[in-house]
């Protein structure tokens, strides 16, 4: 519920706000500085995320309930940011170069990306500090809901003339420094955070073990990165900030689909991560079967609600003609996104067992892919091309971790519900070309909506393709009758 009230705030900013009040052009500077951050942060802190959510189980059995080793990855953190300032500085001028041609104006905000880099990068410890805690919720409601919500309250004082576009680019640092101590508030009002580090308590072993695995992760979590942020900056470097305002709002659209992997994925990690270490794997493939099927309804329902209405939304929003442009983006963004979450959580799975050195191999040849196919896929089709290379490399992707987790572990995600869901989908997705269009386009986009959803829930409820949905809507039913 959190994921999606922040997506309908994330809709409202992004297809409404910004577009109504911010040019093009502003639109695509603030979110490549954003973006950049987003990416440099995981480069910053050295992997130490994951070590959270690995090692943090064994060091929640003494006294400190593992305060001294949040202290401790928190004060490795700053040092990882300092090594990472100090080679941003000695190669800036490579780096800006890239941008010189179609995005030279982001050489004036080098100061403000590596500031948020720094928030970034300690709020993301602490929520997965916060989910090796399984405290989900509020991490959840903080990036979600209430960042969008301060970025909406930037733009309204931009329209009414209290602020300058500039001082929107500054407040958007303020507001994630608000985020992250919302978030420090929190875990120490829980009596999660205290004093003292884990240094005597680390045994040689642990440290080698640890010194690894956050190299390795490193390593997978700095290639994820790439691949979901590198595209929007290469399609401001090789198209220019307007072309991506148009990428960027595209493919937020498009993302909208996994929001529902985004949240069990939260609870299926730390899941996946217990079984192992009770080297229970009926439980982990329990997991990853029942994540995949549910994700995989979940994501097909949105995808088709999105498909169906697109023109309604370029409709509806103002400058729509120029980011209509971004149609097909949203599409292959759509279908890339569907697929991914199909194989349900098979990084979680390979990461959290001992052939987790396998996740950074995929990780690499996918984030050389990335690079490569949008070096050459956007100056030839524009953003449709960065949309191409995100299907590929998802796909590609994929592919690869289900083999080798099918090979290695002998589970696979995949039941024969599998295929009555696709069947539905598809027939749903025929369906909504056979409705015909309303005069009005709320009217259109409601009654289609309505329509798309009661059958394609009906049918996944008769067909019974999930325990877990059906479970969920009897218990709904329940309470209604009840009350």
């Amino acid at each position: 519920m959190v994921s999606y009230a922040g997506v309908a705030i994330g809709y409202v900013n992004l297809l409404y706000l910004y577009p109504r009040f911010l040019e093009p052009e502003q639109i695509g500077l603030l979110r490549t500085i954003v973006d950049a951050a987003l990416l440099l942060a995981p480069f910053a802190q050295g992997g130490l995320a994951q070590t959270i959510l690995r090692f943090l189980p064994h060091f929640t059995t003494n006294k400190d309930r593992g305060h001294g080793f949040i202290n401790l990855v928190l004060l490795l953190s700053v040092c990882g940011y300092g090594i990472f300032l100090l080679l941003f500085l000695a190669f800036r001028e490579p780096l800006l170069s890239f941008y010189a041609e179609n995005a030279a104006t982001l050489a004036n905000y080098t100061t403000l990306i590596l500031i948020l880099t720094f928030v970034v990068m300690v709020m993301t410890l602490l929520e997965y500090y916060s989910r090796a805690l399984m405290k989900l919720v509020f991490p959840s409601l903080v990036r979600e809901v209430c960042l969008r919500l301060l970025q909406a309250v930037l733009v309204a004082l931009y329209f009414l003339g209290t602020i300058n576009f500039e001082q929107i680019l500054t407040g958007t640092v303020i507001v994630y420094l608000v985020a992250l101590g919302a978030l420090v508030i929190y875990l120490a009002a829980g009596g999660h955070l205290g004093a003292g580090l884990t240094f005597r308590s680390l045994t040689p072993s642990r440290k080698k073990e640890i010194f690894s695995y956050s190299i390795l992760s490193l390593l997978t979590s700095g290639s994820m990165i790439l691949i979901g942020k590198l595209d929007s900056q290469m399609v401001s470097a090789l198209a220019g900030l307007t072309a991506n305002a148009v990428y960027t709002t595209a493919f937020y659209m498009a993302t909208v689909i996994e929001i529902p992997k985004r949240a069990i994925s939260q609870t299926s990690a730390t899941l996946i991560a217990r079984a192992f270490v009770t080297h229970d794997i009926a439980e982990v493939r329990s997991i990853y079967q029942k994540s995949a099927l549910n994700q995989y309804i979940i994501g097909a329902l949105l995808l088709i609600g999105i498909w169906a209405n697109l023109d309604n939304i370029f409709t509806l929003m103002p400058k729509g003609d120029v980011f209509g442009a971004g149609a097909g983006v949203v599409i292959w963004v759509g279908l890339a996104k569907l697929l991914d979450m199909a194989f349900g959580p098979n990084s979680e799975v390979i990461v959290m067992s001992r052939y987790y050195w396998f996740n950074m191999v995929t990780l690499i040849l996918l984030a050389v892919l990335v690079v490569v196919s949008n070096l050459y896929l956007i100056p030839a089709y524009g953003i449709i091309g960065a949309a191409y290379a995100t299907a590929i490399s998802l796909t590609l992707f994929n592919l690869l971790k289900w083999i080798f987790v099918w090979v290695t572990l002998r589970i696979q995600p995949f039941t024969p519900s599998f295929a009555i869901v696709t069947f539905i989908a598809v027939g749903v997705t025929v369906l909504n070309t056979w409705l015909p269009q309303a005069s009005n386009v709320i009217v259109d986009m409601v009654y289609r909506s309505g329509v798309i959803t009661v059958v394609y829930g009906g049918l996944i409820l008769l067909t019974r393709s999930s325990a877990e949905v059906e479970k969920v809507v009897l218990g709904v039913w329940r309470r209604v009758k009840g009350s």
